[in-house]
């Protein structure tokens, strides 16, 4: 959803290298940006930043990786992620968007599109490099079978996360089940996350015994039985 941009853009700082992070903070400083925490690491932004206002973007290195990004994401869903990586690698950037990026720059970016990028990051836009587009274009379409939304009892889901469940109940791992849904295991792991958050569970073992409940298994007999639930 696209938002209005406000006054004042906190901004979050997430690289191991002093410098990098101190170059960022000088094109950015003033110019409606504000660095509330910086650190080398997620876990010593998440203590660094629990003191100060929430993020509104999180700008964090490519190196990273996929799996700070969703652990970033579950921890402060009101912020914008952007990863700032070294090249265009069309697997990388699949992987940062599937964990649940807003953002792909490239660390050659010019001060003037940075501000751009992060202006329209902050709005709800996902940003890029334009020599990307095409792929993007083909990993949305690759993705159009999984958007349909699915309500099982009284629990709205995803295609996706229903084909998740299944395989969970079914005793898989995250690793197999990435394997199954030709999808990166850190994109399993943001997905399980929400079905938690939906199911008001704590565990997998809980998640796997609601799917049996409502027959979300190979051998689920009623209106999600392979996978399929009745349309919200």
């Amino acid at each position: 959803m696209r938002g209005a941009l406000v006054e004042h853009t906190v901004v979050w700082l997430v690289d191991a290298h002093p410098l990098l992070r101190s170059g960022l903070r000088s094109q950015l400083d003033g110019k409606g940006f504000e660095i509330a925490a910086e650190a080398a690491t997620v876990d010593e932004i998440t203590l660094s930043g629990s003191g100060g206002p929430a993020p509104n973007i999180i700008i964090l290195d490519f190196a990273q990786g996929a799996d700070a990004v969703a652990v970033l994401k579950s921890a402060q869903p009101q912020a914008r992620t952007v990863v700032f990586a070294e090249s265009a690698e069309l697997s990388h950037l699949a992987d940062m968007f599937s964990a649940g990026a807003d953002g792909y720059l490239l660390k050659s970016i010019t001060p003037s599109a940075l501000i751009e990028s992060l202006r329209l990051v902050a709005l709800g836009e996902k940003v890029f490099p334009s020599m990307l587009t095409d792929f993007l274009g083909a990993m949305r379409a690759n993705q159009l079978g999984t958007s349909e939304r699915v309500r099982v009892g009284d629990i709205p889901l995803s295609q996706r996360e229903v084909d998740i469940i299944r395989r969970l109940a079914d005793g898989h791992s995250n690793k197999a089940i990435a394997k199954e849904l030709s999808i990166t295991e850190a994109t399993v792991k943001v997905h399980l996350k929400t079905v938690l958050r939906k199911l008001g569970a704590s565990n997998r073992t809980q998640v796997a015994i609601w799917a049996v409940q409502h027959g979300l298994t190979n051998n689920g007999s009623n209106s999600a039985k392979n996978g399929r639930a009745k349309p919200a």
